[in-house]
């Protein structure tokens, strides 16, 4: 079924440049397998209409790497986990982000974790550790259960609510609060909050429309996604600069995300961030840390609903420990089902379900060769339905991370692996964590239909359509 995969985890696979021996081989190294597809276009056809399924699709029947014709170019997936680890983890220095990624991104995004290269990059992650660090995300704790239950009382009783929405909305108040320290709406100063939401909410917005292009476009080009970018752009860049001035200004001993990271310098004493950088790990934080988080959140409250045996030990579980005073960080180690649900989650439905990478110089992997420059794709999707990796892997199984229990080094990636290993991770379990610690006790919420939900590859992994669910208060 895997093709080239028979001898995975033997120490087979290697990766290694052909120019490292000083010589080309005596004989070219063969491309990848893959589809042929439309004899023009090839692939793109599938992966426009579905892209996670054709992912699947392609590993299921060429294996651990596959050559995909996208129109005049080319763009390879990597789908074995031992290869992966090795690009990512283990000679994390012979790749890059794709330039595409980079051109697609930066606009909107600037120079941040998600864009940054080499040293660069490295130092702005020292800066970025104390923003994230496990005590920084147990401060804003209080925020996320104080706004979700502001949410639950925005929904009336026997209301029908599109979940997906409503997780959007919800979590890009919280980051919001949590980076800015922002009172929520119905305080004296929930006007601004308002136009900060407002204004993330159409930056988001006119991010996925560049990231859904099949092709990049020039910035310079008149076109109505860019003239959107430019305008939006300038928008939350007004209000992220007013708001470094002023907390500058104001000095940066407050509790909220921003001041910590204004602080930040480098264990060696180093400077800290220009205000042009701590603007792009800003920008970089909201669009990693609301649509993910918001994603991850719709498919629990799914897979719950489709499994209301689950959902009534978890409630069970919630009701035992917290009774009805309101979650906190401390409790969640005393929540083992929850947070095995929250991994379970993040196993099957991925958020940032496909990264990229580029390699530095023409190079073998897996004994296949792959030129440089070339788009690389591996995507957790795909590897977290392996099923030489995970037995059963469509099934809805929590019990698979239950204390003890730890998957293979690269069998479970919803947050990558090594030196790019997203650094809001502990942020965004914590926030899915407690988010549903709240929620769970109060509401119930049921799907409407049995419309069949499938999977939507766009800037995260989300349900197609969005996903409506009846409220229930209990």
């Amino acid at each position: 079924m895997h093709g080239d995969l028979g001898q995975r985890g033997a120490g087979v696979w290697t990766l290694a440049m052909s120019a490292a021996a000083g010589r080309r081989p005596p004989r070219r190294p063969s491309p990848p397998p893959g589809p042929r597809g439309h004899w023009l276009l090839g692939s793109l056809p599938d992966v426009q209409r579905d892209m996670p399924q054709t992912l699947l699709d392609v590993t299921h029947e060429y294996g651990g790497i596959t050559r995909l014709r996208m129109g005049p170019v080319s763009m390879y997936l990597v789908a074995d986990a031992d290869l992966i680890l090795e690009m990512i983890a283990k000679r994390p220095g012979e790749f890059r982000k794709s330039s595409r990624t980079r051109a697609s991104l930066s606009g909107h995004l600037g120079n941040g974790l998600i864009t940054l290269e080499g040293e660069e990059h490295r130092r702005h992650r020292r800066r970025m550790q104390p923003v994230m660090h496990t005590q920084r995300v147990a401060e804003q704790a209080d925020t996320m259960v104080d706004l979700t239950r502001r949410r639950i009382d925005m929904w009336p009783d026997d209301s029908v609510q599109e979940v997906r929405a409503e997780m959007a909305d919800l979590t890009l108040w919280i980051i919001c609060t949590a980076l800015f320290g922002i009172p929520p709406p119905d305080d004296k100063a929930g006007g601004e909050a308002e136009d900060m939401v407002a204004a993330v909410h159409a930056f988001a917005d006119s991010l996925n429309l560049v990231l859904r292009r099949a092709f990049p476009i020039p910035a310079w080009l008149p076109t109505r996604s860019n003239r959107l970018r430019r305008h939006t752009v300038g928008i939350v860049d007004d209000l992220a600069y007013r708001l470094i001035r002023e907390r500058r200004q104001a000095g940066t001993g407050g509790g909220d995300l921003l001041s910590v990271l204004l602080s930040a310098t480098a264990e060696d004493g180093g400077p800290g961030l220009s205000d042009v950088e701590v603007r792009d790990e800003l920008l970089t934080m909201f669009f990693a840390g609301h649509e993910t988080s918001a994603a991850a959140l719709t498919w629990a409250f799914y897979l719950l609903d489709e499994h209301p045996e689950v959902n009534d030990r978890l409630r069970a579980e919630i009701a035992s420990v917290l009774g009805d005073r309101p979650a906190t960080m401390a409790d969640l180690g005393r929540l083992p089902l929850l947070g095995q649900v929250v991994k379970e989650t993040l196993r099957l439905y991925p958020p940032a379900w496909v990264f990229d990478r580029s390699p530095r110089h023409d190079l073998l992997l897996g004994g296949y060769a792959i030129p440089k420059g070339a788009n690389i794709l591996f995507s957790p999707w795909v590897v977290h339905r392996d099923p030489v990796l995970w037995e059963a892997p469509d099934e809805f199984r929590p019990e698979r991370f239950i204390d003890g229990v730890t998957p293979r080094r690269g069998a479970y990636i919803p947050f990558g692996d090594g030196p790019r290993l997203c650094v809001g991770n502990r942020f965004a379990e914590a926030e899915i964590a407690l988010v549903l610690a709240t929620m769970l006790p109060r509401v119930d919420l049921s799907r409407v239909d049995d419309t069949p939900v499938r999977p939507e590859g766009d800037a995260t992994l989300r349900p197609k359509g969005g996903l409506r669910m009846r409220v229930s208060r209990r």
